[in-house]
């Protein structure tokens, strides 16, 4: 179970004495339990699911209590002769906030831990950041408490939006999946504007009702204003909204309403998921088929699966929305192990936006511009922007330019410690890594030729803006990018003076995409189509197709029609096709779907990634080259594929050399069987391996 966190001049544990010890998760990436002795006076404050402050090496941390104290006079032999003569250290607090973990979270996290291979301690720190524990100075939870109160004794409002028939036909269908049991899971099924929200509304109106808690989950940050408004107009509560941009003393102040069931509704992103919601009887993941919803670093969970898995344990109810459903999702739709409601036809009187593709390879381009404009696209956004109206501009790479060229030489000034070029950030005269932010000045001579012709190549937000600016009459830029936004507070701003009309264009990235409802917008663009879809990845056509039809799906949204122009050099490519209607969506899916049961990709075989890293570019490679050896030659691992090792696909990122391990197989066990190995192996020689299972990205 462990190993023992020991430390100098400390008395070892004798067994026949009295007293007590206590296991604890560290949140560092190491696996085990840590043992401690705990005070007498400490014992009757400890309780499963809190967190206690114990030294570890030459720091003091906080760390989870995942089990009961144990008494040193009735532990177990086994144990006994394994503590005989260990020195351990003293737990020195236990955190007054009592139990931080409700049980169902906890039970969550034990799973998690299990699935995804990743250390228990390094979960719950996950569920449970420090800035949760740690009480403000300033605000008396008396005060904090009597505050929420007040909000949360609003009784639910009735509706006030009047549903559609395919709407109250979809609601009734949700309702009667619920009440028969049948499945657990239902897929609303929704085009871009048919009224999902409206309906999560009702089904939380319906929960809220029946004294259950909610929680619903959105794969942007950006997103929670505009859902946060929408629910609490319509539902007379109080709402939780639960992100990394939440001040610490806020999440504090929601987290205590969410445990003593004064608030009983959260909307919130990735990290959402563990909130200590009360009695959870709804789970809505919205666009459930969003890329963000998985983590990327350390614990690498799927927040879409976490929440199936924590209504699971909560006899809750799922319901996952999207307007271009995952094909995973499809398919447990066809096996029957998901039910379904569809959403057809838009609410707004407009319709959907036609969507044009303008050929970047014959089309007439705008000069001295950063960015690749067609001079009709920039003529089709002036006469918008004269009739009043306001367009949304995808481009998915920030900053000023892609990278800095010395026209001299051809040198492209990269990152020291990551493969990439440097990006190029003119309004701050700096070169970013967007990796690993490493940040220099730009310089004025080129470090090898010495040549003086350096020339920002490629466009980013910040230069689109900047040329956007200068060759549009009248227009009003608000940019959407994380540049941008750097809090919550100037989320609220940028979104709030859009929907105001004090800006007439939005620009921006991956942020742009997702959610927004903004009738005024009757003008979508999209500078670059071909970067989404030129990608080496098997998902790569299902996340094109995903994301340009979702920031298609922003125009038309209230009274005027819309439109959408999609710029790219391959107008012919399916992806494209499939989204002005020359090849059928059922079509293109369809044969997406056949292309990885072929190949026995996910939705019909299992992934994991091994991630070997070392300063050393050999000693990553070799490391590598051992275990996928070690592990094709064990005769107990059938039905396994492994592909490489190879370089990853960023070879180098914060000074370490990465290599590939991918396994495939038809079964979850063998899989895990494998990872448990490769582990084994790592662990014996010390080296650093970091695992992914399901990735989303190979």
């Amino acid at each position: 179970m462990m190993p023992f966190d020991e430390g100098p001049d400390l008395l070892p544990i004798d067994s026949k004495k009295s007293g007590s010890i206590l296991s604890v998760a560290i949140p560092r990436p190491l696996e085990g339990l840590f043992t401690y002795r705990l005070p007498a006076e400490l014992v009757p404050l400890v309780q499963v699911g809190g967190c206690v402050k114990v030294p570890f090496g030459k720091s003091i941390t906080h760390a989870f209590i995942v089990e009961p104290p144990k008494d040193i006079a009735t532990i177990p032999e086994a144990l006994s002769v394994a503590l005989s003569g260990v020195k351990l250290k003293d737990v020195l607090a236990v955190n007054p906030m009592g139990e931080v973990l409700p049980p169902d979270v906890m039970k969550l996290c034990h799973w998690a831990r299990e699935y995804y291979c990743a250390p228990l301690g390094e979960v719950l720190n996950c569920a449970i950041p420090l800035s949760l524990l740690e009480e403000s100075q300033t605000t008396s939870k008396t005060t904090r408490k009597t505050s929420l109160a007040k909000k949360a004794s609003k009784k639910v409002a009735p509706r006030i939006v009047q549903f559609t028939d395919e709407q109250s036909q979809a609601l009734k269908l949700i309702q009667q999946f619920q009440e028969e049991g049948s499945t657990r899971v239902a897929l609303l099924n929704g085009v871009t504007g048919s009224g999902k929200t409206e309906v999560y509304i009702e089904l939380a109106r319906n929960a809220l009702a029946a004294g259950r808690g909610v929680l619903i989950l959105v794969p942007e940050i950006a997103l929670t204003p505009q859902l946060y408004q929408r629910f609490e107009e319509q539902l007379g509560v109080s709402i939780a909204v639960w992100h990394s941009a939440i001040s610490p003393g806020r999440r504090r102040q929601q987290n205590l309403a969410l445990r003593t069931g004064e608030t009983r509704i959260v909307i919130g992103a990735r990290s959402a998921v563990f909130a200590p919601v009360q009695n959870l009887g709804l789970v809505v993941v919205d666009e459930e088929h969003d890329a963000t919803y998985k983590q990327e670093d350390r614990v690498r969970y799927n927040a879409r699966d976490l929440a199936i898995v924590r209504a699971m344990f909560a006899s809750a109810f799922t319901v996952l929305g999207s307007a271009t459903p995952s094909l995973e999702t499809r398919e447990r739709v066809r096996e029957g192990r998901y039910s379904q409601a569809k959403l057809t036809r838009r609410i707004a009187p407009g319709g959907f936006p036609p969507i044009e593709m303008i050929d970047l390879r014959t089309e007439e381009k705008v000069q001295d511009v950063q960015a690749l404009l067609s001079l009709r696209v920039v003529k089709k956004i002036q006469a918008t922007l004269d009739a009043g109206e306001q367009v949304m501009v995808y481009l998915n790479r920030r900053g000023f330019a892609a990278f800095l060229l010395c026209r001299e030489c051809g040198e492209v000034k990269n990152c020291t410690n990551c493969s990439v070029s440097l990006t190029v950030h003119r309004k701050d005269a700096h070169l970013r890594c967007h990796i690993c932010g490493y940040i220099e000045q730009i310089p004025d001579t080129c470090n090898k030729c010495h040549g003086t012709d350096l020339f920002p190549m490629g466009a980013g937000t910040e230069s689109l803006e900047v040329d956007l600016s200068r060759l549009l009459r009248g227009a009003k830029i608000l940019r959407l990018d994380r540049d941008q936004i750097t809090s919550a507070k100037r989320l609220d701003q940028i979104l709030e003076k859009f929907r105001n009309k004090e800006g007439n264009i939005l620009l921006g990235t991956q942020m742009l995409v997702k959610g927004h409802d903004f009738p005024g917008v009757t003008l979508v663009v999209v500078v670059l189509a071909d970067s989404l879809f030129r990608f080496p990845d098997f998902r790569s056509p299902e996340r094109a197709y995903q994301i340009l039809r979702q920031v298609s799906g922003r125009s038309g949204r209230g009274d005027q029609a819309g439109r959408v122009l999609i710029q790219t050099f391959d107008t012919e490519h399916p992806v494209l096709q499939a989204l002005d209607g020359r090849l059928s969506e059922e079509t293109f899916l369809e044969n997406e779907r056949e292309l990885r049961q072929c190949l026995g990709y996910p939705p019909f075989g299992r992934l994991a990634r091994l991630r070997f890293e070392s300063n050393i570019n050999n000693e990553a490679a070799t490391r590598a080259s051992f275990v996928a050896q070690q592990l094709n030659s064990q005769n107990n691992l059938p039905n396994l594929e492994f592909l490489g090792p190879s370089e990853a696909f960023l070879e180098r990122v914060k000074g370490s050399f990465r290599w590939d391990l991918l396994i495939k197989s038809k079964s979850f066990p063998a899989l895990q069987k494998a990872i448990g190995l490769a582990r084994q192996l790592c662990f014996s020689n010390k080296w650093q391996m970091s695992v992914d299972v399901d990735p989303y990205s190979i």
